[in-house]
């Protein structure tokens, strides 16, 4: 017999897609009589934004659930090992805060229009230099496993 734990997210799997397929099918298919400004949009685009909203913070919110649940089981079992595994997350941290340091914070020119804004100027680039820092440590990471430079 199944866990309930496998019964429960394969349920809640199959209930997210066809709550996904439906505002899908709202927003392709339903008509365009919502405008914004001179443009016309599909009328179920904010449907679609709020669910990828409501779909963000779930995933946020369980992933963060999930993490400390294990570090306390972790923490219980062997503490040495716990502490080690908030490596990742400190150099997370590390690289997020260094790359919104050297972000820029000059205007850039948007729709002929001069863009201001400095805290999403640097937030931006925040999130393309940890993106190619992480990018960069995953293929590291790999070539070093494949090279099996760390086996014993």
């Amino acid at each position: 017999m199944a866990k309930l734990s496998y019964k429960v997210s394969f349920y809640v799997l199959y209930a997210l897609f066809a709550i996904i397929l439906i505002v899908l099918g709202l927003f392709y298919f339903v008509g365009y009589n919502n405008t914004i400004g001179e443009l016309t949009a599909p009328q179920h685009t904010d449907t679609l934004i709020y669910l990828m909203y409501a779909l963000i913070i779930a995933i946020v919110v369980i992933t963060i659930a999930a993490g400390l649940a294990q570090f306390i089981t972790a923490l219980k079992d062997s503490p040495k090992r716990a502490l080690k595994s908030l490596l990742g997350l400190v150099v997370l941290v590390a690289v997020i805060a260094i790359s919104y340091a050297i972000g820029s914070d000059e205007p850039v020119t948007a729709n002929g229009m001069p863009y201001t804004d400095i805290f999403w100027l640097k937030i931006t680039d925040m999130f393309l230099y940890s993106i190619y820092i992480l990018l960069g440590a995953s293929v590291l990471a790999t070539v070093v496993n494949m090279l099996g430079i760390f086996k014993k």
